[in-house]
This record gives structure tokens, sequence and C-alpha cells, in this order.
């Protein structure tokens, strides 16, 4: 056990850090069942830290939330719930902090708890899990799901062979991060506490590397590039003359390839130009938020134990980030949304621990993206494994009825062609597409364009509807009091005064019926007049 001394600054920064699911702070007024709960769960999960000695918001602001024991022996209810109550023991470690100049207000008792291999149960014998910032309980199946999981040995903990701890203390993306780290500590304490290293050797696990190696795939000996190509198609498999330039490979630590991806990928999907439901092109988007959580959940999430990069393709219509590995533990496609599980806990857990962490909202990244898809009137990704890769199609594709989208267009434009429905709605198949036109149609929405058949054919707004929204009020046919052989004058009441209208009901049988049903007048109207 360790005692430090930190600044009241240092010190502010812990109280203010938000609960997430990494971290907590509980008061020293907390029972033993209390700590035995967020401890449990911690191990359970994917690890994460809690502190004992600081006060709830309501119950002050800014340093006076910090009360903490007066004595390390008035702190032996923490260690007797840790290392006594929970079975089997939590692996944990723990410094006591005391404020600098602040001695009266006690000492605060930091607890660091590591994912374990075990299943644990709490003195009540209950198994606790973290969900973001919540602690739960589950039992049953859940159980039996979170035991199997437990057994999968991650490749993150693998020790490298030619990088240690001496390569490790001098790595410029580490020293920035122990720069916002709190409270202070030294890199190589920092190493060795956070079992980046092997004690007895000093050689670097994978993870430390991946995180804080200015180039991980020269220490790392699998692939962990990200690599990023643009194709002009809409095919589901492209070829290679649909490549456009020469793809590009982002390299270095976790983060810096995160926000590296993001913006290439950002500044390529820009390029990119759509057909919107109004008729006009615009750049292709996304909401931000849903292509980062996809691409930061490529990152920490992949299977590093497989020699294969993560592929994001930017496709005319879609974007697909490939990330190698299939799901981890008991996750499935069914409870994608509703669980999770961490293949590589520690690249999870310390990526968090920067100031503005990629990964801030653990659990409900998946979640987020559904959310923010549908506000962008976006259908949903589609999510499925294909090989050795989970797959994410982020489709740019409305979320509206397809038939809603057709009259969307047919306000600005005078006709629809199946080709352009198909690009505005995410339809394939062009009987699908037929199928809405007919739908419409039945519906007195649309005709036929006549005179146009085949590859040419198209529609239009139905010319009734179209003449009675100009005139900004229901058209109403009359019969003219001089009719004519074979002919009727037609007139319409509206307050302007409208031409006779010659309408003919002797139409060519071979010619599109007036209804603008498609069909000609023979196998249609004309058809039900002579039976």
């Amino acid at each position: 056990m360790e005692k430090k001394i930190i600044s009241s600054d240092e010190a502010l920064i812990l109280i203010e850090r938000e609960e997430s699911h990494f971290w907590d702070h509980k008061s020293v007024r907390s029972k033993g069942s209390v700590i035995q709960k967020i401890a449990s769960a911690l191990a359970n999960s994917d690890g994460g830290d809690f502190i004992v000695g600081i006060e709830d918001r309501g119950q002050g602001s800014g340093l006076d939330r910090w009360i903490g024991y007066p004595t390390i022996e008035d702190a032996n209810v923490v260690l007797e719930a840790i290392a006594r109550d929970i079975t089997p023991p939590v692996p944990y470690s723990l410094e006591f902090l005391q404020i600098s100049g602040m001695e009266s207000q006690g000492l605060a008792c930091l607890v660091a708890i590591r994912k374990s291999e075990s299943v644990h149960f709490a003195a009540d014998q209950k198994v606790y899990i973290r969900r973001g910032a919540s602690t739960f309980s589950i039992s049953g199946q859940a159980v039996t799901d979170l035991s199997l999981a437990k057994g999968a040995r991650t490749y993150e903990d693998q020790l490298l062979e030619d990088y240690d701890k001496e390569d490790l203390v001098e790595e410029e993306e580490l020293l920035y991060f122990l720069r916002n780290f709190s409270p202070p500590v030294e890199p190589k304490d920092f190493l060795r506490k956070q079992r980046l290293i092997d004690r007895t050797t000093g050689a670097a696990r994978v993870s430390a590397g991946i995180l804080y190696a200015d180039t991980p795939p020269a220490v790392v000996p699998k692939r962990c590039s990200v690599k990023i190509a643009r194709y002009n198609t809409k095919d589901g498999e492209p070829r290679r003359e649909h490549l456009e330039g020469t793809p590009i490979t982002v390299e270095g630590p976790a983060r810096i390839v995160i926000e590296e991806t993001l913006a290439r990928t950002a500044r390529l999907i820009e390029s990119v130009s759509v057909l919107q439901p109004n008729g006009e092109m615009a750049p292709l988007r996304y909401p931000p938020e849903v292509l980062k959580e996809i691409i930061v959940n490529a990152v920490i999430h992949r299977d590093y134990n497989i020699s294969d990069d993560i592929l994001v393709y930017v496709f005319n219509n879609r974007v697909e980030v490939r990330s190698p590995g299939v799901l981890p533990g008991h996750m499935t496609l069914g409870n994608l949304l509703k669980e999770r599980f961490s293949r590589n806990p520690t690249i999870v857990r310390l990526i968090n621990k920067y100031p503005d962490p990629p990964n801030k909202d653990i659990g409900e990244g998946l979640r987020t993206v559904m959310a923010k898809m549908a506000e962008a009137k976006l259908k949903a990704p589609k999510f499925y494994v294909e090989g050795n890769y989970f797959v994410v199609n982020l489709g740019h594709t409305p979320l509206a009825r397809p038939h809603e989208i057709v009259m969307e267009y047919l306000e600005n434009h005078e006709e629809i062609r199946n080709a352009i429905g198909r690009t505005l709605t995410g339809i394939q198949s062009e009987n699908s597409m037929k199928d809405v036109f007919y739908d419409l149609r039945d519906a007195g929405k649309i005709e036929m364009v006549p005179g146009k058949r085949g590859r040419s054919s198209a529609w239009r707004k139905k010319v009734a509807e179209v003449a009675s929204e100009q005139l900004g009020e229901p058209v109403v046919a009359v019969e003219s009091q001089r009719p004519e052989e074979g002919h009727k004058h037609v007139a319409r009441r509206s307050t302007k005064r409208l031409k006779l209208r010659r309408v003919s009901h002797t139409a060519g049988r071979n010619r599109p019926c007036l209804c603008g049903s498609g069909l000609k007048s023979k196998n249609c109207c004309a058809r039900r007049a002579v039976d």
C-alpha cells in the first residue's frame, strides 16, 4: 500500500471526473457490501478504478467533497470487502491519496481493479457487472455466458520479444498520455501497475505496443493498420477498375489511428455526391457520431491475433468498415445491441483514460449509431460476419418509405424513371421498384408518361392532380350544353375562366389508356366497355 501527496488541482481532477464504465467514487460512509459490488462488477467486466473518500455532488462542491479516512487503519473496510468478501478475490492494487496542505480532510483510497479470468461473486452470492456508469446483477444464462467468455484468453496480453519497458518509457505517446494522467505517476510505475510489462523480464505486452508504440506494426508481429479505399461504384463486389487513386494506410498509436482514420474517411465521403429526394445532388453525409463509433469499435475491438488490417471502403452509396475477427465471447448478431464483451479490455480501459476519450460512452456505442442514423432520416446500418471479418455497412438510404420519396422527387421534377427511383430509395430490384410505382398508380397519385415505353418508360404525377394543385382547389368536370357527335365538351368549375377542352372517348385501341393504368386501351377501359 502506498501513500501519495497530491496537489489540490490534481485532487479536483479526481473529484470532477464523471462516473463511467471504468470509474466510480464512493463515500467513506459506504458499507462493505457497496464496495464489494463495485469491485466485483469491474473485475467481471473490463476492469477500472474507483475511489473511496469523495462525496456525491449533492453533499458539497469542489474540494469540500473530499472527505477521506482519518488513518489508513480506518480504511480496513475497503480491504476486507475486496480481499475477503468476494469469491474468488479480485485482482487489485490500491494507494492512499492526501491533498497537500489539507491533511485534515483525510485519506482517499484509490482502488484499481483489473479484468479477471474468473467470475466473481459478492457476499450475497450474486454476480455483478458494469454497464456504463451503473452496476447490475445478473443471473442464470447470463452468468453462464460470462463464464464462457472469461475462458477466452486475449491476445493483447501476449509478450513481445523485441520491445520492453526501456523502449516504452521513451515513446512520445506514453509521455503525452501521462502528462494528462491523474494522479501523476512515473512512466515505469505506470507500466508496472497497469500490467503492461512483465514484472520479471520487463518485456512489453501487445496492448502496450498498440497503445503507445510510435509504429505499432514494427513491434507487434501482426498487422495493426487501417487501409482506406475509395470505390467509384455501387456494386456489392467492387472490381479493381472501380478503385479511385491509391488506398491510404494509417499507422500509429491507437489514439492517432482513430483520429487520422476519421479525418481521412470524412474527406473521402464528402467528395462523393449523391442524388437527394428533392432531386438535387449533395455530398454524401453521415452523422459524425456514427462514423466515429464504428471506427473506434473497429480499432479497440478487433482481433489483433489476425494478420490483417482494418479496411474502410467508401462507395457511391455506402461506407463499409471491416474489422478482423468474428464476434468475441458470447456476443452474437442477435444480442449486439443489448450485451457487450471486450476482446481487448486493457486497450479499451486505458484509451478511455485520455482527457477526451474516443470511447467515452462505453456500452452505448451501437445504440448511439442506431439513434443518430434515425435522427438523420437514414436507414439503420447492417451488421454481419463475412469470413474472418465483422462488417458494418452504412448505407446512404433514406428512412422515409419509398412511396414518399417518389412523391417528394416529383414535387420538383416532371417525371421519374425506375433507375432514379432505385437510386433514391436504395431498392436494388427493378421489379420491386415497379411495385412502388404500381401502388402509387392504384392510389391515384401517379400515371405513366404517354409515349414512353421499355427502358425509356417513366412516371409522372397524375394530370388531374397536377391541375388541381395549380388551381389551388379540386377540379370538377361537367358536361357542356353543346354536345357533338362522338365527343363532349368538358368545362372546369374554377375561380378562373378556362378554355373548353375536348376530351376524346374514342382513343385508339393501341394507345395508352386514358385512365393512366399504363395498359393499352384495348386491354383496359375499352375491353371493359365491350364487356
